[in-house]
């Protein structure tokens, strides 16, 4: 773990220095955004999901999708779940490049999560597929391997982790795609080569909480550098990060922070939750305070005192 935790580290500084890292962000966010203002309905998302296993290209089936939902939508009856199932069963298989399998498995998926919608009281349908995909349950099966027996979608014989990832991605979920692409650009940031997808994904999803980032946009970043073939990062100037720090620790002061710098916005919530929170919050000043504790011990009722010792014992004086 903390072999991990440095190279995870030693990776975001890599990704941070180069030199047009603001630059590709961006196109990365765009790119997210786009595809999510294409995703509005959850029966259409799980639809999606399921034709990633037919090998077409991604265009090929957002395309597939869009006119679906051009030729079906109607104002005074969406697309729910329930509603595009029954479409399903009675449509034919050109809406799954003639593959009955792929209809079959749609059909099974749209079930379970009408269920699962059925569990919540006024909640959407979309909503609930978030929920799913960022749910704990959902992670704890994929961290230990298990995808396969998670109660929702993974009991769907033939959906597999990958087409699995893509439902979570689609559906909003703070995850990204262990693809090809995501662990050659891990690899040229220093992980082992020959990782599998699960190894692939929780390095990617650490990358992330480390850069403080949405993993959907880390890992946009990192295909796009393997699609570039970028594997050469520049490295920091001697003394950039620690020198400052060295040098005041060396004069038994610690490192100053700049006056105008703000704290990352996860240190900016520990630092709220710790003064709201007595239970977290820091000890009082007091008890970290030198003469605090030096008046605390010379007052009466000390600690000293109330285990009974005596200076004078202590000196012999007394026996």
């Amino acid at each position: 773990m903390v072999e991990l935790a440095d190279r995870t580290a030693e990776a975001a500084r890599k990704l941070k220095n180069l030199p047009d890292f603001e630059e590709r962000l961006e196109r990365a966010a765009r790119r997210v955004a786009e595809l999510a203002s294409e995703r509005e309905e959850a029966a259409l998302v799980i639809y999606e999901s399921v034709l990633t296993k037919s090998g077409r290209s991604p265009e090929e089936i957002r395309a597939l999708v869009r006119r679906f939902r051009t030729t079906f939508e109607d104002e005074e009856e969406p697309l729910t779940i329930t509603r595009v199932s029954a479409l399903m069963k009675v449509e034919g298989e050109d809406w799954f490049f003639g593959d009955s399998a792929l209809r079959t498995m749609t059909g099974q998926l749209l079930g379970q999560f009408q269920h699962r919608v059925a569990q919540y009281n006024y909640i959407d349908e979309r909503e609930v597929l978030r929920r799913w995909a960022d749910g704990y349950d959902t992670r704890l099966f994929i961290r230990r391997r298990i995808y396969d027996t998670e109660p929702v979608a993974g009991v769907v014989v033939g959906f597999d982790l990958s087409m699995m990832q893509y439902l979570r991605v689609a559906a909003g979920g703070d995850t990204l795609l262990p693809t090809p692409g995501v662990a050659r650009a891990l690899e040229a940031l220093g992980f082992p080569a020959e990782a599998d997808e699960y190894e692939t994904l929780a390095r990617a999803e650490s990358l992330a909480l480390h850069l403080e980032l949405p993993a959907p946009l880390v890992g946009e970043v990192l295909e796009d550098l393997a699609r570039d073939g970028v594997r050469d990062f520049p490295e920091p100037a001697a003394g950039e990060e620690a020198g400052g720090a060295e040098d005041e620790r060396a004069r038994g002061g610690a490192a100053p922070e700049p006056r105008d710098a703000k704290p990352a916005p996860g240190r900016r919530v520990a630092r709220r939750d710790s003064q709201t929170d007595p239970v977290r919050g820091e000890e009082p000043t007091g008890a970290r305070d030198p003469q605090a504790q030096a008046e605390a011990q010379a007052a009466p009722g000390s600690p000293g005192e109330d285990r009974g010792e005596r200076p004078g014992k202590r000196d012999g004086a007394g026996s």
